[in-house]
């Protein structure tokens, strides 16, 4: 279906897109706002929009901008998609027909390329014909609303950026005790593995499952007496060990008040 294609933004995801799109054998260009080797200036993009589709792989407040100095000029029928979770699909101003959304809940690393077998790919068209060629990209291609697809893109902020927020919060935490994050990272990956095999909750192990008052409550007292940056990661204990207390029907911790610092 798609024989030739523009992808726009070289970033991580754009590099990776349009490497994905070569291996597919689509005859692909690459645009960006550096030009070097085999990527084009954006600026002359006027002189070379004939291709099946267009990719725009840009930050997103740059996708509406982005999509309306191009769309003026393709021929009709040309897709025009963009990338990401939370930008509707309404700023690709062309026929209802010819967009997509094509956004990869996943994060992507410079220089490790990406196993697109196990790459889940969130779809929002009106077009169907464009979600069985996304399924090409990738088998775990799947089709969503707006409105499910804004709520996917919080829960992939939840999930995945805050769950590297709160894991740098503890290895600050054990830095200050000369210990590495390395040490738990087997408790790490076997804890989130058993999580998303479904009812997160029910998988956890610990003082809070058992009900142990005296070690939780030692613990929140090694918290309350702790630094700014781990009276956070204090509250946060709290937050978070509560929800699984009472996700096991014991009684909630008191609320976290942090200690005042000696004069």
């Amino acid at each position: 279906m798609i024989q030739s294609a523009h992808v726009i933004g070289q970033g991580r995801l754009g590099r990776h897109w349009a490497d994905r799109l070569l291996d597919l054998g689509v005859r692909t260009q690459r645009w960006g706002r550096t030009p070097s080797g085999d990527v084009r200036d954006l600026s002359e993009w006027q002189h070379h929009v004939e291709a099946d589709a267009v990719f725009i792989a840009v930050p997103d407040g740059a996708i509406a901008p982005v999509a309306q100095q191009i769309a003026p000029g393709l021929k009709p029928g040309t897709l025009i998609a963009h990338h990401a979770g939370a930008v509707p699909l309404s700023a690709l101003p062309v026929p209802p027909q010819d967009r997509a959304v094509m956004w990869p809940p996943m994060t992507f690393v410079t220089g490790q390329t990406p196993d697109w077998s196990t790459m889940p790919l969130a779809v929002e068209t009106e077009n169907p014909v464009w979600f069985e060629w996304a399924q090409q990209l990738t088998p775990l291609a799947f089709s969503l609303t707006s409105e499910s697809r804004s709520a996917l893109h919080l829960g992939a902020v939840l999930s995945g950026n805050l769950t590297a927020a709160w894991l740098g919060t503890v290895e600050t935490y054990l830095e200050k005790h000369s210990l590495s994050l390395d040490m738990l990272a087997p408790l790490v990956l076997e804890s989130v593995a058993n999580a998303l095999k479904g009812q997160a909750l029910s998988t956890v192990s610990g003082p809070a499952v058992r009900n142990d008052r005296d070690t939780l409550n030692q613990q929140a007292e090694v918290l309350t007496h702790a630094t700014q940056e781990q009276s956070d990661l204090a509250t946060l204990h709290r937050i978070l060990t509560n929800r699984i207390l009472h996700h096991h029907g014991h009684n909630l911790l008191p609320p976290f008040q942090a200690k005042a610092s000696a004069d």
